[in-house]
């Protein structure tokens, strides 16, 4: 436990929260006992790695697997959040929306209707689904280029700001523009199979469906340009115009409200500055640690 990594150590520390947190509003959750179980098993399966990780015997697969197991996990909580978020509390999306005609007047996604096209649709289409490629090409990138500092310290902070969009739906769940302001919405999203596809591939494998608060597309995908910026400054100019695209699919597909950007924004500058400090500290108490059992 002394020497379980920093992503893993992160996994644990949001795992354990989920379980606590579920625990204690056990009244309110149905599948309460369900939810426990499985955090409790991945709780265990994060022991797991990390000990299939020590032994030699398990070579570059055992280590392949352990360092991009955080993917794993990330996956598996946020869909375990459509089972809790839901009645915890009340969504807020009519404070969400407010918001938003206040600060421009009009509905974005119903103003944004005048650019509606086919082809259009289909291209916003393609740059929205981009969003569950860029982390994962960045780490990709710096794995096998044998970046491994950096590998390990870019997982960490996509980690942490993975978990604290997490904590952003728990605490403002919304289900968006979608599904709140479609009797407003008069010229349908229509293109090609691409446009389709997109659309029921998500809704059938999203269980979570109040996950707009603050926009992890923006978020996420601005985090992974800064570190694309500090450790591989080549794959900036190929993630930037696809990043520029994903986040104006947001509102024209309808999916985001303007104020779920802007704190995307805000929680993704927040997490570039506490995440490294985060990563080195957890990283020295480990080297400090490891001195002492030596002496």
């Amino acid at each position: 436990m002394r020497r379980i990594s920093p992503s893993q150590g992160l996994t644990l520390f949001f795992l354990t929260g989920l379980f606590l947190l579920v625990l204690l509003f056990r009244d309110q959750i149905p599948l309460w006992r369900s939810l426990l179980f499985r955090y409790a098993v991945w709780i265990g399966l994060l022991f797991a790695f990390q000990l299939v990780s020590r032994q030699r015997r398990a070579g570059h697969l055992g280590s392949f697997l352990y360092d991009f197991s955080p993917i794993l996990f990330i996956i598996l909580i946020y869909e375990s959040l459509g089972d809790l978020i839901q009645h915890l509390r009340q969504d807020i999306d009519p404070s969400l929306i407010r918001i938003d005609l206040f600060l421009f007047g009009v509905h974005p996604t119903v103003w944004a209707e005048r650019w509606i096209m086919p082809w259009l649709t289909d291209l916003m289409s393609f740059f929205y689904i981009s969003y569950y490629f860029v982390p994962v090409i960045l780490v990709a990138v710096l794995y096998f280029r044998r970046q491994k500092q950096h590998f390990d310290q870019a997982i960490f902070v996509l980690l942490f700001g993975y978990y604290l969009s997490f904590i952003g739906y728990i605490l403002f769940p919304a289900i968006g523009p979608r599904f709140t302001l479609m009797g407003l919405q008069t010229v349908p999203l229509e293109g090609s199979f691409l446009t389709d596809f997109v659309r029921d591939t998500l809704n059938q494998l999203e269980h979570n469906r109040r996950d707009c608060m603050p926009s992890g597309h923006t978020q996420l995908s601005l985090m992974s340009l800064y570190l694309a910026y500090r450790y591989q400054r080549k794959l900036l100019y190929l993630l930037a115009p696809l990043v520029a695209g994903l986040i104006a699919s947001t509102i024209y597909l309808r999916y985001h409200y303007v104020i779920d950007l802007f704190a995307g924004v805000a929680v993704a500058a927040a997490c570039v500055i506490m995440a490294p400090r985060l990563y080195e500290l957890w990283n020295r108490k480990n080297e400090a640690q490891g001195g002492r059992r030596d002496e």
